[in-house]
């Protein structure tokens, strides 16, 4: 019946919509497609997609929509046949555990690249106050440099006057 063939597609939609994320990609503000994360070996998918992709879509997914403990499908018999044994809750892959072996080496990472960004910030700021300095001194070369000028100016004019003066007094002289 109509019906039933509408519930089973709708179900069938329910189940595998992770794959409705396939081909996405996230991209930073500049619309550069950003590289996939790798996962861990650990995890594998289930179900008719096994791809990465899919797999990390799913598992972002669940961890948005849910404050629940992400396990993965934990009945062994959802590897045989994902779309009788499963727990719509969790992601399609196989069961997995985070440990704190996993959990180190991406501190470690961590750690590494925000001390990395702040030696390249702490730089950054640097060469900013370099910077700062060395248009400071331009402006006080060029105050020095107009201080010159005007008393190049004034000793022109001050040389324009004397000059002036003993003409007026070669003329007095004359007369």
């Amino acid at each position: 019946s109509f019906s039933h063939h509408l519930i089973t597609t709708l179900l069938c939609l329910q189940l595998f919509w992770e794959k409705r994320l396939k081909g996405l990609r996230a991209s930073d503000i500049t619309e550069e497609v950003l590289r996939t994360m790798e996962l861990p070996k650990g995890l594998t998918s289930l179900g008719p997609d096994t791809s990465d992709e899919t797999l990390l879509s799913a598992i972002s997914s669940a961890l948005h929509m849910s404050s629940s403990p992400i396990t993965g499908q934990t009945n062994s018999a959802a590897e045989k046949n994902p779309a009788v044994w499963l727990n719509t809750s969790q992601p399609l892959c196989k069961a997995f555990i985070v440990t704190d072996q996993d959990i180190r080496p991406c501190d470690k990472d961590l750690a590494r690249k925000t001390r990395r960004e702040r030696d390249r910030e702490r730089d950054r700021e640097r060469e900013r106050e370099r910077d700062r300095e060395r248009e400071g001194e331009r402006d006080r070369e060029r105050e020095r440099e107009r201080e010159r000028e005007r008393d190049t100016e004034t000793e022109t004019e001050t040389e324009r006057q004397r000059e002036r003066e003993r003409e007026r007094e070669r003329e007095r002289e004359h007369i």
